[in-house]
């Protein structure tokens, strides 16, 4: 069995096999597992990453779990939400359940009385909000990559008349 390290809200960094943190926050971390309950972290590198009432500015991991909590970016193979917001998901299967995502980049994603901004999968399941899925996603960057050359075009044009 593994030794639990103590942590501390004073400690910036820390690498260990398993962390568990119950309250307060921690900079970095890196282990096989963290476990976070009731705190935060900047960034969290993990093979698993278990956050619950707690919130994390960058999550990496091959499974996230996150319930109750907040992320700015998800990057996992598999990354579950409950209950949570997220900004940005990148993930080979996503399941996220009552729960708000700015954007979701996803092979499989099931979805739950959620919304998601952006949502750009490969297969979708479940009754999902979005403003923009993955045809109109394609369609809006179509559009503005035309528009933004065309107006390069147009000051390109501009500037050799001068």
């Amino acid at each position: 069995m593994a030794k639990k390290p103590e942590i501390s809200a004073k400690d910036e960094e820390l690498q260990a096999e398993v962390v568990q943190l119950q309250g307060g926050s921690i900079d970095e971390v890196e282990a096989e597992v963290v476990r976070i309950h009731q705190g935060g972290a900047n960034r969290i590198t993990a093979t698993t990453v278990d956050l619950q009432q707690g919130a994390a500015a960058s999550i990496t991991g091959d499974s996230v779990i996150l319930k109750q909590g907040a992320s700015g970016l998800i990057r996992a193979e598999s990354a579950m939400l409950e209950q949570s917001g997220a900004g940005v998901i990148y993930s080979q299967d996503v399941r996220v359940s009552d729960s708000r995502v700015g954007m979701t980049v996803s092979r499989e994603a099931t979805l739950d009385d959620s919304r998601t901004f952006i949502l750009l999968a490969g297969k979708v399941h479940g009754d999902v909000q979005t403003v923009m899925d993955t045809r109109q996603a394609m369609l809006a960057g179509l559009i503005s990559g035309i528009a933004a050359s065309l107006v390069l075009f147009v000051m390109n044009m501009l500037s050799r008349r001068e």
